[in-house]
């Protein structure tokens, strides 16, 4: 489907380009299907000659109807962007939002009632090709050959999980959303510790990253569970042992998943905010 389908993104910032950039490169798109709007005369030029689309000024530049809008401006500007783009919309299309705490509702309200509405949550590992989006739209609005054309555009940046209900989208935004913060915080003190230890900032940052990338590599191609995989290097007694010992005296497990849950609430608490 995607050799004919004309793509157009609202906004053309740091998560839009990795989209792109992964469409043309590993999606199989051409630069005259992507059409992007964009305000900023820098970026523009941007996108113009090195991803070689189509960036305009304003909506009244997008020559053709295009069968996906991607809606990748920020949320607290979403309102009057979408007041501007809803009289253009034919019932067909597909309007597709990457931004953070704006629910369905809210966006179709916006759109002036407009039906096919999907509210995704990408990461910024996209921005290398790794990342994870979780999808979400009543499958009733759209159809299988559209369903294609998503996981196209969203495969290009990593993985695409769809989710049963819109709620799960504030829990995917807890885990894989944030996640990647999660994971440069445990980085950081890491790094801090190399330093204590006497690692110079370059070695610290080489030993912990490359730990970090070894063990998901090991994590993604062993069939133990993880914690299988913490076990295997966990011998009692020993030096790992003493480690883990102190995190869970410290409540670094339960802090874990209570920090998931914090980001949840938040994520709750956002929709209603940006909603007004």
């Amino acid at each position: 489907m995607h050799t004919t389908s004309h793509i157009a993104f609202l906004g053309g910032g740091n998560m839009a380009t990795a989209i792109i950039t992964g469409m043309i490169q590993q999606g199989g798109f051409a630069p005259s299907q992507i059409t992007v709007v964009q305000r900023n005369a820098e970026q523009r030029e941007f996108l113009n000659s090195r991803l070689g689309v189509n960036a305009v000024a304003n909506l009244a530049s997008v020559s053709s109807s295009p069968d996906l809008w991607i809606l990748a401006v920020k949320p607290q500007t979403m309102k009057d962007a979408l007041l501007e783009l809803a009289p253009l919309l034919d019932s067909e299309q597909i309007v597709l939002s990457v931004a953070a705490g704006l629910t369905i509702e809210t966006l179709r309200t916006w759109l002036g009632g407009h039906h096919k509405v999907v509210r995704t949550m990408p990461n910024t590992p996209a921005l290398v090709g790794q990342g994870v989006t979780g999808i979400y739209a009543p499958l009733s609005i759209v159809n299988e050959n559209e369903q294609v054309l998503i996981n196209q555009v969203l495969g290009a940046i990593g993985t695409n999980v769809w989710l049963k209900t819109e709620q799960d989208i504030d829990a995917i935004t807890a885990i894989s959303g944030s996640g990647p913060a999660y994971v440069f915080y445990m980085m950081e003190h890491l790094i801090s510790a190399a330093r204590e230890l006497g690692f110079n900032e370059h070695d610290a940052r080489q030993l912990v990253q490359n730990t970090f990338s070894g063990a998901v590599a090991l994590a993604k191609t062993s069939d133990d569970d993880i914690a299988t995989l913490r076990d295997k290097v966990t011998s009692k007694g020993g030096t790992t042992a003493a480690a883990i010992a102190v995190f869970n005296e410290r409540g670094v497990n339960q802090a874990l998943i209570d920090g998931a849950k914090a980001a949840t609430a938040r994520a709750v608490a956002m929709s209603v905010e940006l909603s007004k």
